[in-house]
């Protein structure tokens, strides 16, 4: 069982549970940092809800990716604007464009422990000069399998301040790190805006 096969199962409580989400204050720092009418690349992008939707509402070009087929049908269904939805894995994406921002949210943490650290080389590769990057993680390293609407999903990361180190020497300026970010009924362990130098 994989990630992709448990997304492509749970789709339509998915779909009931972000369609009734906000927009997080990380995410509207992130598209205020951005130029108008830029160009963002979303990692997980799921049904484009409310993330991509958001961002086309705010003039942006929006390139999403997700490995989940069901995901990407249901994003193509909403009807959203500048956007193009591709169903494929981060690490096999490639683009001649660099984009002016790159956003993870709730996705990185899906991605396979010993691949961990290609994840920000890629995203630093993708970023035109001056590009900001927006992303939830978890603070400690960490791998296990839980439950989400009854599907069995896989989780990782690598710890913080490895994380933070492994950017800096990359060349991305931390803008913020917020640890045990709130808003509303909303969590997340880490969340963090970098730009790149």
């Amino acid at each position: 069982m994989t990630n992709k096969d448990s997304y492509n199962k749970i789709i339509n409580s998915w779909i009931n549970a972000r369609n009734n989400t906000i927009v997080n204050k990380p995410i509207i720092d992130f598209a205020d940092y951005i130029n108008s009418k830029g160009t963002i690349l979303d990692i997980g992008c799921g049904t484009g809800m409310p993330i991509a939707k958001y961002l086309s509402d705010r003039n942006f070009s929006i390139t999403g990716v997700d490995l989940s087929a069901k995901m990407i049908e249901a994003a193509k269904s909403v009807g959203i604007n500048n956007v193009v939805f591709c169903i494929c894995d981060f690490f096999d994406f490639d683009s001649d464009e660099k984009f002016n921002g790159v956003i993870a949210w709730d996705s990185l943490f899906h991605f396979p422990k010993e691949r961990q650290i290609e994840i920000y080389n890629k995203v630093y590769q993708l970023l035109a000069p001056g590009g900001y990057f927006l992303f939830t993680h978890g603070k400690k390293e960490d791998e296990h399998i839980d439950k989400m609407f009854g599907e069995q999903f896989y989780y990782s990361c690598l710890s913080k301040d490895f994380v933070l180190s492994l950017m800096k020497d990359l060349g991305f300026d931390i803008v913020y790190s917020i640890e045990n970010f709130v808003e509303e009924k909303d969590q997340r362990d880490w969340v963090v805006l970098a730009r790149k130098k």
